[in-house]
């Protein structure tokens, strides 16, 4: 049975290695002691990702309609509409909803 290993990255998305540099300390017992061991300390330094996140921005509106707060989340770039709470078509249900109430408590009152 051959088992491939899995590709642990994502595509479009490039991990990147820490660079580490090594630098060498003075012996704390100073030269007179001839060949004496230096310590090492190893600093790691990350390099700066480029950006693969995308930006959004949050707009919040009152739908005068139906008195409600409707967020939408757009991409910066493009201006295109990335998300909205709650969706055209929830806020279509919601009137709808609504205008059928109205009827219905208008039947009962002219019944009386």
């Amino acid at each position: 049975m051959n088992v491939d290993p899995v590709q642990a990255s994502a595509a479009g998305i490039e991990r990147q290695t820490p660079e580490k540099k090594v630098a060498f300390a003075p012996s704390p017992f100073g030269t007179a002691l001839g060949d004496a061991p230096t310590a090492e300390i190893a600093e790691t330094q990350f390099s700066p990702a480029p950006s693969v996140i995308p930006e959004h921005e949050v707009k919040l509106q009152l739908d005068t309609s139906s008195d409600m707060v409707v967020y939408q989340i757009l991409d910066k770039q493009s201006g295109a509409l990335v998300l909205q709470v709650p969706s055209a078509q929830q806020i279509r249900n919601i009137q709808q909803t609504q205008e059928l109430l109205q009827r219905i408590a208008a039947r009962s009152e002219t019944s009386l």
